[in-house]
């Protein structure tokens, strides 16, 4: 009788799960599948109305309150030179004889004029203009801002000779310069120049702001056709 007992409690006991295994969790759900297109990345959020890729390849991801605050002077304004002729520098250019460089075409000196006109219409100050030797960058900020001074530390980072370290080193430190008081400091370089100091890559004729002590995040970043776009 007792080993019929005995038996029955066993059973009873297999039945009720008495202490066996705990259950095995419910399998987690499986994760969505990941998107074919990786989403896109910018240093800046891009807004809008009048934002987005443009003609030249660059973009406007300027806020509703740059403008204005633009207009209050204090940044830094890297433009690379806008629009050039379909050829290429010579091997060992002379920075005197633009006739051995790549030169803005009638298009990239529209683009500058542009830029310039843009300016004045949003009435932004502007203090100093520095400018790589290269004729291309002069000839960009002459058209845009009527005055241009040569500055080294802007040479295009394939000119023969040249420490692309120092320069990107250079550039750095002109990005996070504090302009004169009320004022915007304008650069206007190459893409090499930006790509090697901050990562960047650009388009030609686009602008980038920069806050000084923000390091080499800009701003914003303005597509040589969206400064018509901004207002006031």
């Amino acid at each position: 009788m007792r080993s019929s007992l005995a038996l029955l409690a066993a059973c009873t006991c297999l039945l009720a799960g008495c202490g066996g295994p705990a259950p095995l969790p419910a399998a987690p759900s499986p994760a969505p599948a990941a998107s074919s297109q990786a989403p896109a990345t910018s240093p800046v959020p891009a807004t809008s109305p009048g934002t987005g890729a443009t003609a030249g390849g660059g973009s406007a991801t300027a806020d509703a309150g740059l403008v204005g605050r633009l207009r209050r002077g204090g940044y830094v304004l890297y433009i690379r030179h806008t629009a050039t002729e379909a050829t290429q520098d010579d091997s060992n250019p002379d920075l005197s004889d633009p006739s051995t460089q790549r030169n803005l075409s009638t298009e990239g000196r529209a683009q500058a004029r542009g830029i310039g006109a843009a300016v004045r219409r949003l009435r932004i100050p502007i203090g100093d203009v520095l400018a790589s030797p290269y004729r291309r960058t002069r000839e960009t900020a002459e058209l845009a801002f009527g005055k241009a001074r040569e500055s080294r530390d802007l040479i295009n980072e394939i000119f023969p000779g040249t420490d692309d370290d120092a320069l990107a080193a250079a550039l750095r430190r002109l990005l996070s310069g504090r302009p004169a008081q009320g004022v915007n400091t304008v650069l206007v370089s190459h893409g090499f120049n930006l790509s090697r100091a901050t990562g960047l890559s650009s388009a030609e004729g686009e602008t980038f702001v920069f806050a000084p002590g923000g390091g080499t995040e800009p701003v914003a970043r303005i597509g040589v056709d969206d400064w018509r776009s901004l207002k006031e």
